[in-house]
This record gives structure tokens, C-alpha cells and sequence, in this order.
């Protein structure tokens, strides 16, 4: 199977409510049908089919169910790994094959020897079949299983049923043309599926891109910084944040021209990848001169160990800067870090700090400030909360730049 995306998944969690209703519909007008129209006496016990039928009923229902709650689990606005993705997207198909080969049991067990009764589990079966295309987001293989396990049972039975000098020969001579019909076409389908999935994965890439560092920009980074702090709440885990600034570059523009900024810019969100290594990490353009990394899960020591990494690694490549106090582009790193309390733990009359995430933004901002206002070229932390400071030598700047 293919890397399963999110979209694909998505797609399986929106017809899920379809695909439950219409198994109970059709199951309730084949039920329907079987106990109205069944011989009374013939090739079949009466009370025996009228069991098999209860017992069939009740396990395909019984299933449907379930395959209803596993579905709710996921929710299509939430980030996931492609693992958690590949074991969601598993746990559907595996599902809904023991459907239909409940469904596909119907075939040797409710079926009666007449050609009215033939054509009715025949028409309900391709309706079945119709329900499980969804699983063609995920993979063909997956829905071929789908094919074998709902007609394989009827197809024999009726070449059983009807010799090859039966005029009614011609129902599973159909029935076979039609699944391989379906078989051929679902080809087809799946192709137009995954060229359409593709077009949608750069269309979205391109909108979260930033186009002159090939980075992520601000709107991709916020919509994942919501997404990861609501994670980071559920599991109580602690999420940090770099916020990088680049010393003096409005003058750096000045001096060397736009055209070495622009380079600037994308050779120093080249040095992002020592700070992001892990999947869930993030780094983006976030403003003009500004970069934000964020690093769910991460303690305020490891991010500022990582900040001063990228510090080093952006001091490293020596680009000139006649203008600046250190001769070279450096960059100003501020460092936060949140870790979000677990209510559901507190007692109610125990006071606790409630996190936001603009504390984070916010704490990752001052600090940035304090590094500038320590000379630039360096690494300052501030936890959520810890701002009182930052925000006085803030007030203080700004009334000796006022002064002057």
C-alpha cells in the first residue's frame, strides 16, 4: 500500500455515515424480501432460513456498528502521523471486507432456487459494491478484495444452480461480465483518484509555501501551532518555540542591495533543517527578517540547545555585513517553552495556571528582545508567564529612543 495522506482518510471518514446507512437499508429490504417471498416448502426449511437469516442479520448489523464507532475516533481536522493515518485507514478496510463478506455469505445461505430471488441478491450485491467505493481513495488492491468477497459466493452458486443448457444460463454468465466490468473500471477510478490527490498536495504545498525561501509561511504555521497545541494540551507535553531574527538586516538590504537579501533569506532558512529534524517540527517564514521553529514536545533545555545550534550554524557561513557590530549576518534566537497543566488532575480549589498560546508567542517574542537588547548574535529563553521583565526593559527602550 502506498503512503496513505491525510485526505485520502478524510475522504473514508465523510461516507462512512452513507456506507452505515445503506448497508442497514439494504439489508433491511433484502430481509424484507427473503422472509415475504420465500418458498414455504421445497429445497429450503422455512425455519431454518428464518434463523440464518437472524443470525446473518444480526452480525452484519453488529459490525456495520462497530465499523461506525472506529470511524468517529478520527477526526479529519486533526494532524496525524502517516502511521497513525496507515492504522486508522487499516482498521476501516479490514472492517468493511468482514462486512461484505458477510454480505457475500448471503449468497450461499439466503438464496432460494428461483431466478426472481437470483436477480434481487445480485442487484443488492453491486449495491453493496457501490457503498465500498470509497475504498478506492486508499488503494485498488483493497477494493478488488472488496469484488472477490461480495460475488465470489453468488457466482458459484449460480453456476451451480443453472446448467449450461438452462435458459437462465445467461444470469451468472452476466453476473460474472459485470464483475470483471467493475473490476476493470475501478482501475480507472482509482487512477483519477490519486492524479486528483496529487494535484490537490501541490496546490495545498504551494498555499503553505513561502515562495522565496521554499519554506513554510506564516498561514501554514499557524494553523499547525493551533493544531499542535491542542495536542499538546490532550497530552500534556511540553511544546516550544524559536522565534529568529535576523541583526540589522534592514541595513544589510542598504548596503549590499535586494538581491543579496533575498539570498540571505534563503541561505539562513537553509540552516533551519539543523533545528528540525523531527516530523512534527516546524519552521517557517514569519514575517520579513523574522523565522519562527516550532517544537512540539520539546523541553525549554533542548530548545535552547537547538536555538543556539542554528545561532552557530547561521554565524558559520560567514556572510559579509559591513554594517554590523560583528562584520558578519548573525541572528538574534528567542526561546520559549509552555507546558500546558493537567486539569482533569487538580483538585478544584488548587489554584493552576492556565496556558495560552499566545503566552507562548508572546514569551518567544521578549526573549528575542532580550538577546538583541544583550548584544544580538545570541541565544535568550523566557517561559510562559516570565514577561514582567521583558516587558519593563521594553518600556524602557522605548522611552530612551524616544529621548533621543
Amino acid at each position: 500500500m502506498t503512503e496513505i495522506r491525510q485526505g485520502q482518510v478524510s475522504t473514508l471518514f465523510r461516507k462512512t455515515t452513507l456506507g452505515f446507512w445503506g448497508n442497514i437499508v439494504l439489508a433491511a429490504i433484502y430481509s424484507a424480501f427473503f422472509v415475504l417471498f420465500r418458498p414455504t416448502n421445497g429445497d429450503i426449511d422455512s425455519d431454518s432460513s428464518l434463523n440464518y437469516l437472524f443470525i446473518w442479520l444480526v452480525l452484519l448489523v453488529a459490525v456495520c456498528l462497530y465499523r461506525r464507532h472506529i470511524t468517529k475516533q478520527f477526526d479529519p481536522n486533526e494532524h496525524r502521523e502517516p502511521t497513525q493515518l496507515a492504522l486508522w485507514a487499516n482498521k476501516h478496510i479490514l472492517l468493511t471486507t468482514v462486512i461484505n463478506t458477510i454480505w457475500g455469505a448471503a449468497g450461499f445461505i439466503l438464496v432460494y432456487d428461483h431466478p426472481s430471488n437470483h436477480f434481487m441478491i445480485v442487484g443488492v450485491l453491486f449495491s453493496v459494491l457501490m457503498l465500498s467505493i470509497p475504498v478506492l481513495s486508499i488503494s485498488r488492491f483493497a477494493f478488488n478484495i472488496q469484488v472477490v468477497a461480495v460475488l465470489t459466493p453468488i457466482i458459484i452458486y449460480l453456476f451451480n444452480n443453472y446448467s449450461i443448457v438452462n435458459e437462465y444460463v445467461m444470469i451468472p454468465m452476466a453476473v460474472l461480465i459485470l464483475a470483471a466490468t467493475f473490476l476493470t473500471v475501478s482501475g480507472y477510478i482509482h487512477r483519477m483518484l490519486m492524479e486528483l490527490r496529487d494535484s490537490q498536495s501541490s496546490l495545498r504545498k504551494q498555499a503553505n509555501t513561502d515562495t522565496l525561501t521554499q519554506i513554510a509561511n506564516r498561514r501554514y504555521f499557524d494553523q499547525t501551532f493551533k493544531n499542535e497545541w491542542r495536542r499538546t494540551t490532550r497530552d500534556g507535553i511540553p511544546i516550544s518555540m524559536l522565534l529568529v531574527d535576523i541583526d540589522f538586516f534592514k541595513e544589510y538590504n542598504e548596503s549590499q542591495g535586494q538581491r543579496a537579501g533575498d539570498n540571505c533569506l534563503k541561505s539562513i532558512a537553509a540552516c533551519m533543517e539543523v533545528v528540525t529534524r523531527r516530523p512534527a517540527d516546524l519552521a517557517a517564514r514569519y514575517g520579513g527578517e523574522e523565522f519562527a521553529v516550532l517544537l512540539p514536545n520539546t523541553s525549554m533545555e533542548n530548545a535552547a540547545m537547538l536555538g543556539e545550534r542554528l545561532r552557530a550554524k547561521v554565524e558559520s557561513l560567514q556572510l559579509p555585513h559591513p554594517t554590523s557590530d560583528h562584520k558578519i549576518v548573525t541572528v538574534s534566537v528567542g526561546v520559549s517553552c509552555c507546558v500546558t497543566p493537567d486539569l482533569d488532575g487538580k483538585a478544584d480549589d488548587e489554584e493552576v495556571e492556565v496556558m495560552y498560546p499566545a503566552m507562548l508567542m508572546n514569551a518567544a517574542d521578549n526573549a528575542m528582545f532580550l538577546a538583541k537588547q544583550q548584544g544580538r548574535n545570541r541565544v535568550a529563553e523566557q517561559k510562559c508567564g516570565e514577561q514582567r521583565l521583558a516587558q519593563v526593559l521594553q518600556k524602557y527602550a522605548a522611552k530612551e529612543a524616544s529621548r533621543t
